[in-house]
Formats: C-alpha cells, structure tokens, sequence
C-alpha cells in the first residue's frame, strides 16, 4: 500500500538517524493516526527490532521481547533475558558501535505492569546506552501517559529524550489524497464523513460515489467503521458508556459544560472530567471566542474528530433503524436532506486549514501569530443579537476576517457587507484589514468585480482550496 503523508516528518526523523549517536525518540497520537505505519517506513532500510507490547504481565513481554532479539541475531536455544537491562545491554553490546534502531510500541502497556522500568531506562540511558548509536523509539496510544510519565518534568526519562513527536489526523490537504478519484465536492463531504484518520480513510473505495461509500462504510453493520467509535472507547477509557453519551449530548447540540451535564444527568464538575479526558484522547476540543482567556465562561466544546461527529450523528442516532435493514431509508431520509447543514462547520475547519497552511508557507499579505473564531453580543443592536465571525486571523494589529459558505448558490455583495459590519462589532481599532471569503459554489459578478477593484477582498473557491492537496 502507498505510504501517504508525513513525508517531512520522516525526512526529519531520517536526518536524526543519520547522525552518529545515540538517540531517544518520543512518538505518541491517539489510536488508528499511523504511528505503527510511520514506523514500519522509517524501519524499512534500516537494522531495526520492532516490538509491540501487549497488555500482559512484565515477564511475558520481556520473553517476546527477547525471542525477537535472538531471531535478529540468528540465535537459538538461549534462555529469555530476566531484565529489561539484560535485553537493552545486551544489544548494545552485540552491535558493537553499530547502528540499529529499536522501537518499543504500546510502551505504557509495559510501564503499567512494571512502574519501575521508567528508572531502568533512565539508568540505561545514563550508563549504557548514551555512547551507542542505537536510536530507540518509544510510542504510545495515551498521551495523557506519554505527556506526563515520559516528557513531563517529574518524569525519570526528562531530559534523556532527543526529539518528540505528537502525531494527529492528516489535515484535509493530505485526506483528500486518498480520494483521487472524486470531484472536488465529493472529496470535502467525503473528508466530513471519514475525517483525517488514516485507517478510516483506508476505508474509502475508489470504485464507488459517496452515497455508497457512506452507505458501505457506516451504514452496514458487519463495515469497520459500524462500531467503531465504541470499540475504540472500550480501548481508552473505564466508562465507555459515560463517555459516549457525553459525545452524543455534543453531537446533538449541547455545547456548554452545563448543557452536556443536563444532557447525561450529571454533575457539571463530574462532566468536565470526562470532557478532559476526551479532549485529550484527540475525540473532542475546547473553543473559547478568538482573543478571549481560556478560562472565558463563553467556552464552548465541539467533536473535534470529523468520524465521531459523523458517526453520532447519523449512525448512533439510528442504529435500530440499521440493524432491521433500513440503512437505505436513514440516507433518504436523515443523512442526505441534513447533509449540506452537517458540512457548513466541516467547511469553516477546511477553510481555517488552507488558512494555516498558506500562512505557513508565507503566501498571505500578513504572517498571522493568532487566529480562531470569535463570537459575542452586538453591543450596538438593541435585541443584543449574537454575531459570529467563522475566521479571524492577527498580526499585531492587522486582521484577517474570513466568512466560510457551503452553499448551492453563489456568494454576493451582501455577504462581504455583514462580514465587514461583523469585523467593525469585533473591534474598530486596528491596521489594516483584509476580508476572505470562501465559498463552494463561486461568486456574483458584482461580488468579483469587488475584490477586482480592491486587493483587501480576497474569493477563495473550492478549487482554490483543493489545490493545495
């Protein structure tokens, strides 16, 4: 299979390979993002022992762990090593200077059965290891673990690591990567479905539209993705039901702490626990209008993984209705009417992605240090109206405002007005502004020969965003 994304990653990773000393790389990312995958890659012209632990006892994995030492070097009949300084010594000394990578995946399995291997591998480092040129990988799948019992500042290995990596989903640039067969439309609705996950982008069949690949891929019971958000919870968490219904209370609309604990008749500080737990696990994220401390009381949370919003929206919701052989009436009649609505905040996500991206690469008339999404109360309108602005992006005191349209119809004047009288409702005060609008279906004449006659009005199309996949 094509290894698809995380080029500049690895390029990195290679150019700390090639350097003659020894090296610990942190790698960590919530399940199914590629960690395993990206290290195969990295493994596949290099000397390497590639163990994964399990969720055994310290003695069985050690067994493995030596069994695949040996069988790299050709040995038979010697007994298991007794301690994870015997195994690591071991190769040490066998390589004699030699380089080889060893990569330990699933390494808090391990730490769970054995709290004393974080000090042992600290000695390692220390007195053993340091002057090898072994490059050792640690990874793991729970990144509160990896943060805090690897690279945290109380941990026994702080300060022994030489490179990190948190690894997340692919933005919607690499997704639609593995959608080359589709339109341009389809490859965003399908990126709302399917999100950045590789494994769940794996899912995706050329050979087929989108109402079939939604209807294969969710809405058939024996499919991957069927049950797939809760086995993945069963996996990361003791409350897997607890958990889910906080994500069904956001999926359906609460957004509020107060709001998703009224929602699962729980305490509010109960609630934000498990909310934390979640954003944590990548599953969730917490947004707090652009400018605002993160503590605001206007802070809001949202399902940050694109397959979970999808699936407990439509898939959660209906699973009855699926599991008697209605899937084809669920994409009638709840998953095809609604979908345009699903993809307007899918849509603002994409938009702020190619935003970043192009900032990244220099291309805007300012290098923005900030941006995010801002709302609050029109202090000039009598009724105090809500307003929202989908994008702002600062630097110092110039703007960028941004207004995110997933619409059959093109975008006019009009909407350029509200965006500006939005931006004056933010703040009056700043330099020099620049209005972005996105749209999926183009723009009025009126609306082009606008931004034509004024370089502060930029139109971004949908092939404009897709073009930088």
């Amino acid at each position: 299979m094509e290894f698809i994304g995380r080029e500049s990653e690895l390029n990195a990773l290679n150019d700390m390979y090639r350097q003659d000393r020894f090296h610990l790389f942190v790698l960590y990312g919530r399940r199914r993002v590629g960690k395993t995958t990206f290290l195969n890659e990295f493994c596949r012209d290099k000397d390497s022992i590639f163990y994964s632990a399990e969720q055994s006892n310290d003695k069985l994995n050690l067994e493995k762990f030596s069994t695949q030492i040996f069988n790299f070097y050709g040995e038979t009949s010697l007994e298991p090593f007794t301690s994870w300084t015997n195994a690591l010594t071991y190769i040490a000394s066998r390589q004699d200077g030699k380089k080889i990578v060893i990569v330990i995946d699933e390494f808090p399995y391990l730490v769970r059965k054995n709290r004393a291997l974080l000090s042992e591998f600290q000695h390692l480092v220390d007195h053993v290891l340091r002057d090898s040129r072994i490059f050792m990988v640690l990874c793991g799948s729970y990144m509160g673990f990896m943060e805090k019992e690897v690279l945290g500042s109380k941990s026994p290995l702080f300060g022994r690591r030489t490179g990190q990596l948190h690894m997340k989903s692919f933005d919607y640039a690499t997704s639609i990567r593995f959608m080359r067969s589709f339109s341009p439309e389809d490859k965003l609705k399908l990126y709302g479905a399917f999100g950045g996950t590789p494994l769940y982008l794996e899912q995706i069949s050329p050979d087929t539209d989108f109402e079939n690949n939604i209807k294969g891929s969710f809405l058939k019971v024996t499919s991957y993705l069927y049950e797939e958000p809760l086995l993945l919870l069963r996996q990361e968490v003791n409350e897997p039901g607890i958990y889910s219904a906080v994500i069904e209370a956001i999926a359906s609309g609460a957004s509020k702490s107060n709001e998703i604990a009224a929602r699962i008749g729980e305490e509010p500080a109960k609630t934000l626990k498990y909310v934390k737990i979640l954003c944590e696990l990548g599953i969730l994220y917490k947004e707090t209008p652009f400018g605002e401390k993160d503590s605001s009381r206007k802070t809001l949370y949202g399902i940050s993984d694109l397959m979970f919003r999808f699936w407990y929206r439509y898939v959660f919701a209906n699973r009855t209705l699926i599991e008697t052989g209605a899937a084809d009436a669920v994409w009638e009649k709840r998953i095809a009417p609604d979908y345009s609505t699903y993809m307007g905040s899918v849509f603002e996500r994409v938009c702020n992605q190619w935003l970043s991206i192009k900032n990244s690469r220099g291309e805007l008339p300012i290098m923005f240090t900030s941006s995010g999404r801002w709302w609050g109360q029109n202090s000039n309108s009598p009724s105090h109206e809500q307003v929202e602005i989908d994008i702002v992006a600062r630097d110092g005191n110039n703007y960028i405002f941004g207004e995110c349209k997933w619409r059959n119809e093109k975008l006019g004047v009009s909407v350029l007005e509200k965006l500006c009288e939005k931006s004056d409702i933010f703040s009056k005060n700043r330099g020099i502004t620049w209005y972005f609008l996105f749209s999926k279906s183009g723009f009025s004449d009126c609306l082009i020969e606008a931004a034509n006659n004024d370089d502060s009005i930029v139109l971004i199309s949908i092939d404009d965003i897709l073009g930088l996949g």
